[in-house]
């Protein structure tokens, strides 16, 4: 494989520098030498086909240098010789991405869906004239998601699934992070960009196991959890620029559909209980950081104490140590947040005997340990029923 490959290079390099000689001598016209990239990358193309059948893993190592060749010509036909307007050269390498991708999967190579993948996020850099255009760079890269995700659907290719979800994410939190500080910054374009991309991971992960019910591997569990961190990242980011009063909505609504989305999952395609289990306590974890971003004072209180006996009882239901540990965690800072509440509301003098926010907050949280203690108790003697019997 590796001398097929030098052997690609050095085809490719000699063809480059024929080329490149014929036109110093000034033999052919500028069309004509782009008719002769894209005739020469076509007559690999033929020459892979002939060989597939006996030589695969030469013949896909052949089309990956035609490939190659085709996005070069175009390149150099816009930039070099001005043959076509931009969004010309731009669709011509639009069809070469969705040709590439399916010829890697007519080939079964992965290799080819990476290239594709790779010269797919290289066209518009490729084809820049320095005058940025969001919505189209990013409704582009939108569409070559979705083409990942149709062919996800089809093939487990997961180094093309990782290395997708990185480009975007690089490019698309890289160009907010520029942009955000310019006053002709589109909140809204970017936020609805964001979600956008968002969905179309969420649905790309699940989809490289649903077909065959397959369980998911650490790789796929950290994209399906990172792509849920950055997405409320870069939300929140946005919306706290707007200075909106929605960050606490949003929080909630990202709950929301993570519950949603586990349970649709679950029940009608018998997703593996692991990827629903961290799913929900996704959901969990937002509603957990909804209260201190939309409320304050023993309303947070009150809320972290409820959710303590919630993530316990998940945690016997599930058998998942996790959400134990984050019954802990959030029962440590319901405390805290206690302490705190005694501190706003010790020197107040408009307190009633009883019914206050200290006494209710307190009220509260004393529940939550009572029940936590007795859900604990309730599994230790499960668990020695189980021994003795």
């Amino acid at each position: 494989n590796l001398i097929n490959k030098i052997g690609m290079l050095i085809l490719v390099l000699g063809i480059s520098f024929f080329v490149k000689y014929a036109i110093d001598k000034d033999w052919i016209n500028e069309p004509a030498r782009v008719g002769i990239g894209v005739l020469c990358g076509s007559l690999i193309m033929m020459i892979a086909h002939k060989l597939k059948k006996n030589y695969g893993a030469f013949s896909s190592v052949l089309v990956a240098g035609a490939i190659s060749v085709f996005y070069f010509t175009i390149y150099i036909a816009f930039h070099e010789y001005q043959l076509f307007s931009q969004t010309v050269a731009f669709s011509i390498m639009g069809l070469i991405t969705v040709f590439s991708t399916l010829v890697s999967v007519s080939y079964n190579r992965q290799e080819l869906a990476v290239l594709s993948l790779i010269g797919g996020f290289a066209a518009p850099f490729m084809l820049s004239t320095g005058e940025g255009n969001y919505v189209v760079l990013f409704s582009y890269i939108a569409i070559l998601n979705l083409g990942l995700l149709a062919v996800s659907y089809f093939k487990k290719w997961k180094i093309a699934t990782i290395l997708d979800f990185v480009f975007t994410t690089i490019l698309f939190v890289g160009w907010c992070v520029i942009e955000i500080s310019k006053n002709d910054f589109e909140h809204f374009g970017a936020l609805t960009f964001a979600t956008v991309f968002y969905f179309i991971f969420s649905l790309t992960i699940v989809l490289n196991n649903l077909r065959n019910k397959g369980v998911f591997s650490k790789i796929e569990y950290f994209i399906l959890i990172a792509n849920t961190f950055i997405f409320f990242g870069m939300g929140m980011l946005i919306l706290k620029d707007l200075a909106s009063n929605f960050t606490g909505l949003f929080t909630l609504l990202l709950a929301v559909y993570n519950v949603m989305y586990a349970t649709i999952l679950y029940k009608k395609f018998g997703l593996d209980k692991n990827a629903v289990y961290l799913l929900i306590g996704l959901a969990l974890t937002f509603v957990t950081l909804t209260v201190p971003i939309q409320f304050n004072g023993n309303q947070i209180t009150l809320f972290w104490s409820a959710e303590v006996v919630l993530l316990f009882w998940l945690s016997q239901k599930s058998k998942i140590e996790a959400f134990k540990l984050g019954a802990i965690t959030v029962q440590i800072l319901a405390v805290i947040s206690l302490l705190i509440d005694w501190k706003l509301y010790a020197s107040s003098k408009e307190l009633l005997v009883v019914l206050n926010p200290l006494f209710i907050a307190g009220f509260g949280v004393s529940v939550s340990l009572f029940l936590a203690h007795w859900l604990m108790k309730k599994e230790g003697n499960l668990s020695l029923i189980h021994i003795s019997e």
